[in-house]
């Protein structure tokens, strides 16, 4: 990893990784080691051909095409004595290898329906009979009805992973869970595709059923616990695998306690000694430390599979298999995304090498030398994949997900240079100018099908939304590095979100067992933190506040140039692109796998995110990924920006509405700076509920007071100049180019009044022409700013865009009354007629300047109320409320968090 993190390493990973060493060693004590046969209780082969996921039975593809052998091969490979193979709803697997002459357990993973909640389990069961088999595939219908057959028979079930295989819409409450615990003897406490953290929830969970706790339950939900279970009192613990692949089989599973068990199988099957030591209990799991790794080699190695075996289902089986319109539509696009994989012939020859490389096959060295230049280097990781796999090392997940790190990195870096490269060279071309109502028209879709085929007289490429763009030539060289690296973030996303998609499950179990609570932790997102504006202001004012809390908050921004520090979290750009509206600015590309990294290894829990673009994608990324909330920070007011700035049309006015709407409709809550904002987003119009918008503010440091200063000292003027001050982004949106003509009319009747600039921007050049007379002071040292405020006698901020703006508070901490638009953003800051003056019109403005200096006293009066009113602005109060509104913790000192 080449990202620099300055954070508080977290104690939480730790201390599941201890507990479970702690309690697989003490395990161990309770049986003598010479009498334990090693099992993986829980794998899978071919015959898993009926997956539980709806999509997966859509597209009629199995769990898994690996073969019966192979997987003996590996489970035996890693020391496994005693066998079995557990595919959901049969044991075809276990009697065709006994056919073969192999001494296999019978087993099954029934997929069992709990008719009273209408949720199904897993439960793994074992031992019965093939004419058992069909009774209890009639009978997991009724989970009840499979358990009291099961205990009839002397069939010994065990409930795999407790608490997963749950939707995060459809999530039972602790009731099912406890009442289920009655039910079962047997639990899975240790499952090698699940979290630790959610396998040691279980353990310690049904640890807590004491004989006491097991009569008060049963008593409460009225089961009678015999009905189940031999020996309700008695709850015992296994491990299994759980792999549909073959590459981890075996390194998780179960140590089978079979008292003289030498002598013992010399006369009996190891199978029934196994099936002997599971009726009884006598099971020790064992496994490592487990986060997300082995999810990711499987999902890989699955869609590999998948990319290379999958064919078409037809049509009408999508539309009518049962499930949802937005399963259908998922099938379709799925459907279609590998059918297009599988006519791109580089991507699917990269497939089949990779999956041969994470299985341990080493691509051949003639192979290479076909491969073109810049696709050498990930050639060389295919085979560092083949060496990891056939190494057996003890962290094998881990050694994994390094090398397809560093193999994602080097494919989207090329992407990304490529696909910059192709921009700045098609920006160059336009010379410059981008017309954004052409681009519109052009990203936009027809809705009739007719149109997107090119049938018919007015085909979408032709016409008045025609366009010369060669998408072909465009598309050249990217598609493979594209395809291929977004085939492992996919992997990494998938794992995540199956292992966090019941967050909130886990969370709660937690605070039943009284431990392993995941700690609460904030990551904020931004690629402006390094830039000359007010939001990189606002955000280092921020950083600071949470440094000197130790806040339990974290800025991660996308940056060459600015410096790693405490609770910041500083990542190197993979390329960064011109900006097309900016040229003096560039989009910083991040690289998505390191962010998912860092939230991981970080343990964070939720997000925020202050700017569009990149990060605001990798913060709903973060949030879909880690089932966590997401918070926006919102600065811009995109509508405005997009009339004043990009000049857009009314028609795509609107559209950037929507879009804005639907953008920051993906959030959970989004914070505004005034209460127009608030106001607008609760409307109808953009149909936000309160709860999910947020009132913040911002502060100014402590340094903005009033300095004793002179005006020839800072301006080089005399003293009976009057000064009207501006300081910001010299940009048209910023409203600059109507003071000009406000100045004019002042000076046509005050001689005296003087304009001067502070600050830098795209319409310094043009503005100079207007105004030369003007003085004009290039960005300075933010200490140095109170000075310029304290000499000046008012500032003056024409701009309508702003959504808060910190300079007028800047200005009034340091007792400059501010003359502003009755607008967003300054009218919740300035009293009118008190601290400053709020006006609708530049006409207005004039005349304000014109009595203000009519009264030398103003500058005294009007300069006392507008300290008054900047004391308002209290970094604690603020922060308070912002840590109140993300439901973290931190300072208090005294403040209650109150609305603002």
């Amino acid at each position: 990893m080449e990202d620099q993190v300055a954070v508080k390493p977290s104690s939480f990973r730790k201390q599941l990784e201890n507990e479970l060493n702690a309690y697989v060693s003490s395990e161990f004590e309770k049986y003598p080691s010479k009498d334990l046969l090693k099992m993986d209780l829980h794998c899978h082969d071919y015959n898993s051909d009926k997956p539980d996921e709806l999509i997966g039975r859509i597209l009629n593809v199995p769990e898994t095409w690996l073969k019966s052998e192979k997987l003996i091969k590996v489970l035996q490979k890693n020391g496994c004595e005693a066998l079995t193979i557990s595919n959901h709803n049969n044991a075809r697997s276990c009697y065709e290898m006994q056919e073969k002459g192999f001494d296999i357990l019978n087993a099954a993973e029934f997929t069992c329906t709990i008719p009273e909640y209408d949720i199904f389990i897993h439960v793994l069961t074992y031992g019965f009979k093939p004419e058992q088999e069909e009774i209890l595939n009639k009978l997991r219908r009724n989970l009840h009805q499979f358990l009291i057959y099961c205990k009839a028979h002397d069939i010994p079930t065990i409930w795999a992973h407790p608490l997963y295989n749950y939707y995060a819409k459809k999530m039972p409450d602790l009731d099912f869970f406890f009442k289920l615990s009655l039910m079962f003897e047997r639990f899975e406490v240790i499952n090698g595709q699940r979290e630790t953290w959610q396998n040691l929830l279980v353990k310690n969970w049904i640890e807590g059923l004491t004989k006491e706790k097991i009569d008060e339950l049963a008593e409460k939900y009225e089961v009678d616990v015999l009905q189940y279970c031999t020996n309700p009192y008695k709850k015992s613990f296994s491990g299994g695998s759980d792999s549909h692949m073959g590459i981890f089989s075996g390194l998780t599973g179960t140590y089978l306690y079979v008292p003289n068990l030498a002598e013992r199988r010399l006369i009996q099957p190891v199978s029934e000694l196994a099936l002997e030591a599971i009726k009884n209990g006598n099971m020790i799991p064992y496994g490592s430390y487990t986060r997300h790794e082995k999810l990711v080699i499987a999902f890989l190695d699955y869609f590999c599979q998948v990319a290379m075996h999958y064919e078409d289902p037809g049509m009408m089986r999508l539309l009518l298999h049962k499930g949802t319109s937005n399963d259908k539509i998922m099938a379709v696009v799925l459907s279609n995304v590998i059918a297009e994989l599988q006519h791109h012939k580089t991507t699917m020859s990269f497939i089949k090498l990779f999956r041969k490389s994470i299985q341990g096959s080493k691509p051949k060295r003639m192979k290479k030398l076909l491969v073109s230049k810049p696709y050498r280097k990930v050639f060389d990781d295919l085979g560092e994949l083949a060496r990891v796999n056939q190494s057996g090392s003890a962290s094998l997940a881990e050694d994994y997900q390094a090398v397809l790190h560093n193999m994602y990195k080097k494919l989207n870096k090329l992407f990304l240079t490529r696909f910059g490269d192709k921009l700045d060279k098609g920006f160059k071309s336009s010379g410059g100018a981008v017309n954004l109502n052409a681009a519109l028209d052009l990203i936009d879709l027809p809705s009739k099908v007719r149109g997107l085929i090119g049938k018919g007289e007015t085909p979408y490429n032709t016409g008045s939304k025609g366009s010369d763009f060669d998408v072909v030539n465009f598309l050249d060289g990217l598609s493979f590095p594209f395809l291929s690296s977004s085939i492992i973030m996919a992997a990494n996303y998938t794992s995540a979100k199956v292992l966090f998609n019941h967050r909130e499950l886990l969370n709660q179990f937690a605070v039943h067992v009284g431990k392993l609570h995941h700690p609460k932790r904030m990551l904020w997102l931004t690629d402006t933190f390094g830039d000359q504006n007010g939001v990189s202001v606002v955000l280092k004012s921020m950083h600071q506040m949470i440094k000197e809390n130790d806040l339990p908050i974290d800025l991660l921004v996308c940056s060459d140039k600015v410096e790693p520090d405490d609770h910041l979290i500083v990542l190197k750009p993979v390329n960064e692109i011109s900006h097309p509206l900016y040229p003096n600015q560039s989009l910083r590309l991040p690289d998505f796998m390191e962010i998912h990294a860092v939230f991981d290894r970080n343990e964070y829990d939720r997000v925020m995110c202050s700017t569009e673009g990149p990060m605001g994608a990798a913060a709903l990324y973060l949030k879909h990924a880690f089932s966590v909330k997401a918070h926006f920070y919102m600065h811009t007011d995109w509508v405005i920006f997009g009339k004043q700035a990009l000049h857009l049309s009314k028609e795509h006015l609107s559209r950037l509405r929507r879009a804005v709407r639907s953008y920051y409709k993906m959030f959970d809550q989004v914070f505004v700076l005034n209460t127009d904002h608030y106001n607008w987003l609760t409307s109808s119009t953009m149909g936000f509920q309160k709860d999910e918008v947020a009132l913040t503010a911002h502060w100014v440091e402590d340094y903005f007071k009033p300095k004793e200063v002179m005006k020839h000292a800072v301006f080089g003027v005399e003293e009976d100049c009057q000064i009207v001050l501006y300081v910001g982004r010299i940009s048209e949106e910023k409203g600059v180019f109507q003071i000009p003509e406000i100045i004019e009319t002042v000076q046509k009747s005050n001689e005296k009044v003087r304009m001067v600039f502070v600050g830098s921007g795209p319409s310094q050049a043009r503005l100079q022409e207007i105004m030369p007379e003007a003085l004009y002071i290039d960005w300075i040292a933010h200490p140095e700013l109170p000075s310029i405020y304290s000499a000046a006698d008012l500032f003056l901020f024409p701009s309508k865009f702003d959504t808060f703006s910190c300079v007028v508070l800047e200005a009034m901490s340091c007792g400059l009354p501010v003359l502003a638009y009755n607008t967003k953003g300054p009218r919740d800051i300035i009293e009118d007629g008190k601290s400053g003056f709020l006006v609708r019109s530049s006409k207005d403005m004039s005349e304000k300047i014109r009595w203000y200096f009519t009264a030398p006293e103003n500058r005294m009066n009007y300069g006392t109320a507008a300290i008054e009113r900047a004391n308002y602005y209290d970094q604690n109060r603020i922060m308070n409320q912002l840590l109140f509104d993300v439901k973290l913790d931190g300072i208090k000192r005294g403040v209650t968090a109150s609305s603002l």
